[in-house]
């Protein structure tokens, strides 16, 4: 099955990973409320906007000292999707089927079908 060849923990929170939360000001020729950061950079990109100063909030050392709830969780995803491609060729083929349907699916803009138990227990041990 899944490679467990490092602690649970290590996999989860990496050694020597750094995160930064950090603010951006700036000025554009359009309203940037209704813009994807996307379109954001973009439309700077093209001359319709300048960013005038980036400035770094807090330093993280490790994923577990992240107090924002949202964001901690955001990473865990990106941290848990990261493993199950690491070890995609050991999954079942049933839920990498279910995987790639559900990818379809969102590419789609089609409603995606709700995991399986198993594919659920499966992510959450990633």
């Amino acid at each position: 099955m899944l490679n467990t060849e490092k602690p649970l923990n290590s996999r989860i929170y990496p050694r020597g990973g750094k995160y930064f939360k950090f603010q951006m000001s700036g000025w554009t020729d359009f309203d940037p409320m209704d813009k994807k950061l996307s379109e954001l950079t973009e439309a700077i990109e093209n001359g319709g906007g300048f960013v005038t100063a980036v400035e770094v909030l807090e330093i993280a050392d490790d994923l577990s000292r992240i107090k924002d709830k949202e964001v901690l969780e955001g990473f865990q995803n990106i941290l848990a999707a990261k493993r199950v491609l690491e070890n995609v060729g050991e999954l079942p083929k049933k839920l990498v089927d279910e995987l790639r349907s559900a990818l379809k699916a969102q590419e789609g803009g089609e409603e995606k079908k709700p995991l399986t138990p198993p594919a659920v227990s499966v992510l959450r041990q990633a």
